[in-house]
């Protein structure tokens, strides 16, 4: 089947276990054009099908200024494709990877923003359709050039509750019940998350080892290591949060990705002023200059 006219690929962007994700264009009359991102599945196995057409209809229920934004879901070169919002901007993969390079240490009113911006997305996905994301990591979290933070890749996301018959998601930001009970729930994206604010903070993994046999074994533990003992002057809101969204037990955790977004926000905003989007749109131009 030919490439419809509307959509064309520029060139890949990264490639997984079912298919491949490129930058392309939306292609209109009278030279208009839009970039987009289009994910196209390459395994046809009927389950992998399922899973992608799943993934399609739970972005489609989703519209929110934190989440990236699904346009279609047709066929690209002869291969069903889940046309994205094209997000310019960068991962905090490739943002704590800049920070190291220039040595400077974590903003920590800066760290707090993006993570309540994540738990408002989290919030409105629980409420809008009971969607748990289950892969909570730093690759999965974007700031645009603008300095609005999203949350992308709804590919393993599931009704909250459901038992899965494997292990889903990246080892080093799993909760524990993930591993031990093959299952998830809102609060267990929670423990993601904070193991994502860890990380940022300290500049180090929450749980990492030699191999993943390791790292699920620190999980299972549920052994947290202090933040303050790596960034002693880290405020007591920050790790009342930490602390709180670490729990080895779900319900000792926030009740809500709300309430522990109001959490960050109370750290932020108490003195009646804090960052916003265009703090971080200024973070952002400071850190890569080039774009």
């Amino acid at each position: 089947m030919a490439e419809p006219a509307k959509y064309r690929i520029l060139h890949e962007l990264g490639a997984g276990g079912m298919g491949t994700v490129y930058k392309g264009l939306l292609v209109g009359q009278a030279g208009f054009q839009r970039p987009i991102v289009i994910k196209q599945l390459r395994n046809w196995e009927p389950a992998h099908l399922r899973l992608f057409v799943e993934e399609a209809r739970r972005y489609a229920l989703l519209d929110h200024e934190n989440i990236g934004r699904i346009f279609d879901f047709e066929e690209v070169r002869g291969e069903p494709c889940i046309i994205l919002e094209y997000i310019d901007g960068w991962t905090l993969v490739e943002y704590l990877e800049r920070q190291r390079q220039l040595g400077r240490a974590p903003d920590v009113e800066l760290t707090v923003f993006i993570v309540s911006r994540v738990c408002r997305a989290l919030q409105y996905v629980f409420e809008k359709a009971a969607i748990v994301h289950r892969d909570i990591s730093p690759s999965n979290i974007m700031m645009t050039s603008e300095g609005t933070v999203k949350l992308i890749d709804f590919g393993i996301a599931t009704r909250s509750g459901t038992r899965d018959s494997c292990l889903t998601g990246k080892p080093s930001y799993m909760a524990p019940e993930m591993v031990v009970e093959l299952r998830a729930d809102y609060r267990s994206d929670l423990f993601s998350l904070a193991t994502v604010l860890y990380e940022m903070l300290t500049g180090e993994r929450l749980f990492r080892g030699a191999n993943t046999a390791e790292i699920l074994e620190q999980v299972v533990a549920g052994r947290i290591p202090s933040a303050r003992a790596r960034k002693p002057d880290l405020p007591d809101g920050v790790i009342a949060i930490l602390e709180r969204a670490l729990q080895r037990d779900p319900a000792k955790r926030f009740p809500s990705a709300g309430s522990m977004g109001e959490a960050c926000e109370h750290v932020l905003y108490d003195k009646g002023y804090g960052p916003t989007n265009l703090t971080l749109k200024h973070h952002l131009a400071f850190l890569f200059p080039e774009r």
